[in-house]
């Protein structure tokens, strides 16, 4: 490389020209060749004059005394491209011209507001996630095991327990009920081996069948029929044995692969919910809601019966009354008593609560976690004292602010990743039910017990009756037959270990998550505000 002499502007070898303030360069051929005709003058030889300096970029004085502007050929190409485009979109059909300018504003939308505090989501992916557990044994003395309990993850539906959206009253079904998460495989890999696990929940394999690796590892997946350690409880599972021997170390990983979708349950564009996310024809609206009362005609009232104990979960960790849910707790009163004084006199409309509900903890919780501190959960009216809480607690406070109306909520446990895909989180979230109104119902030819939605709700991420395709669901909440939580807490202590002189400090788990392969992205792209 070289440098003009007139402008310093870095020029090539071989340039003859400085393209930035449009001289001939003096190492050049041209230059040459102008020098020895100036030579020639003496000798009565016509000769070239030297170019003088440009006033405007691109533009050179000729020896005859006129001016040219040697970028003009570029700028003419570059004019004749943006014609040929301009023909080529306007030969386009009117649904391709609408389309290619949705692209281009939704283009500008996120390059003009970078700031703008917001996360994009896709409309479809499919991705397979990886969970690499890994066991250490620091015991010098002693052999140890570690049984390990993994979910086996399930497909998801729009709306839970259901064939269609809706049922008419002539009988017959509403669309197709979309399909949100499908599980396609799952795999468990261990000593070099790798395990397909069977996706139906009639196919199990007993502890009696476990398949014992090289290392002399037992894997099974036994179905719920049963009761103790060998069997699932609250849902189906694989389990691991790690057997160690004194100062061993063992790993295996734990591969889902899922194809998901975004959905929502809400058709409210004026509040920012995007069009093109499946559901929004169908979602619902506040003036469409039912009231309270009406939890007890939709669905047969089971999720009444099964999700509204004002008090849910003692989570059996030193205090006896330490329930994650608590609608009696005396913050959780004063904040519905606040939330209720925004709201016109003698509110019944349930989505007009649960929306103020979630916009409670919205304003008033910070997300906070301290991963360092191994403490248990603060429990909703607990959240609620601090201000703050991660989205465990942030999620005990807003089911806690629904039972104290009657509004059936249960929790979701997961995996969450980053907008990009990059980063992966254990991640707790919940569901709700909310009624249609009686009369939205009758004027819609909808049989009152199949006339609501069942709807995903994310408090910490502001995700309001909406379900993205970044969230890989493990474990939906089941009804817990025994009224005490046991489902749940079994999610919540996947690991049972020996520990033989109860020292658990020589006993170390640890557990990444990293995405496996490329994630297939489809249907767009959409933003919600954080």
């Amino acid at each position: 490389m070289g440098s003009c002499p007139y402008c310093a502007a870095t020029t090539l070898d071989g340039d003859t020209i400085c393209y930035s303030c449009g001289r001939v360069l003096a190492n050049s051929s041209i230059m040459q060749h102008r020098i020895h005709l100036q030579k020639d003058r003496h000798n009565n030889v016509s000769a070239y004059k030297m170019t003088s300096t440009p006033r405007r970029r691109g533009i050179v004085q000729t020896d005859r005394g006129r001016t040219k502007n040697i970028l003009k050929g570029r700028k003419n190409r570059f004019r004749s491209l943006i014609m040929l485009g301009l023909v080529a979109f306007i030969m386009l059909s009117p649904q391709a011209r609408e389309m290619t300018m949705g692209k281009i504003s939704e283009v500008k939308d996120f390059i003009m507001n970078p700031t703008s505090g917001y996360l994009v989501y896709d409309i479809e992916a499919d991705y397979t996630l990886n969970r690499i557990v890994s066991f250490d044994n620091k015991d010098s003395d002693r052999s140890e095991y570690f049984t390990e309990t993994l979910p086996i993850s399930p497909d998801i539906y729009a709306l839970e327990d259901s064939n269609s959206m809706y049922t008419y009253t002539d009988g017959t079904p509403d669309l197709p009920n979309q399909k949100i998460q499908d599980v396609t495989a799952i795999e468990l890999r261990i000593d070099g081996q790798s395990i397909n696990i069977p996706l139906e929940s009639t196919a199990i394999r007993s502890y009696a069948e476990a398949i014992t690796t090289a290392n002399g590892h037992e894997v099974w997946w036994p179905g719920t029929s049963g009761s103790g350690s060998e069997y699932c409880i609250g849902g189906p599972c694989v389990k691991v044995t790690i057997n160690l021997g004194p100062n061993q170390e063992a790993s295996f990983e734990y591969l889902v692969t899922i194809s998901s979708k975004s959905y929502t349950w809400w058709s409210d564009a004026d509040e920012g919910v995007d069009p093109r996310v499946p559901g929004f024809a169908a979602g619902m609206l506040e003036q469409n809601s039912g009231t309270f009362e009406d939890f007890e005609n939709r669905g047969g009232g089971e999720r009444v019966d099964d999700f509204t104990a004002i008090r849910w979960y003692n989570k059996n960790r030193g205090d006896p009354n330490n329930y994650a849910i608590d609608a009696t707790g005396a913050t959780v009163i004063a904040a519905v008593s606040a939330i209720d004084s925004n709201l016109p006199d003698g509110n019944q409309n349930a989505f007009k609560f649960a929306k103020a509900a979630f916009d409670y903890i919205r304003e008033n919780i910070v997300y906070y976690t301290d991963p360092g501190s191994g403490s248990v959960a603060l429990s909703g009216p607990a959240c609620l004292a601090a201000g703050q809480g991660d989205c465990d607690e942030q999620t005990n406070a807003f089911l806690s602010l629904l039972r104290a109306k009657g509004i059936p909520g249960w929790y979701v446990f997961g995996i969450l990743s980053s907008q990009s895909y990059t980063k992966w989180e254990a991640h707790a979230w919940g569901y709700i039910q909310l009624p249609m109104s009686t009369e939205w119902c009758e004027q819609n030819n909808i049989e009152l017990d199949s006339c609501y939605i069942e709807a995903s709700v994310d408090v910490t991420n502001n995700k309001w009756l909406l379900h993205t395709a970044s969230a890989l669901i493990d474990w939906v909440e089941q009804p817990d037959p025994n009224r005490d939580g046991t489902y749940i807490n079994a999610y919540y202590r996947p690991l049972a270990y020996s520990d033989q002189d109860n020292d658990q400090d020589r006993i170390e788990r640890d557990r990444v998550f990293a995405l496996e392969g490329p994630v297939s992205y489809g249907g767009g792209k959409f933003p919600v505000y954080s």
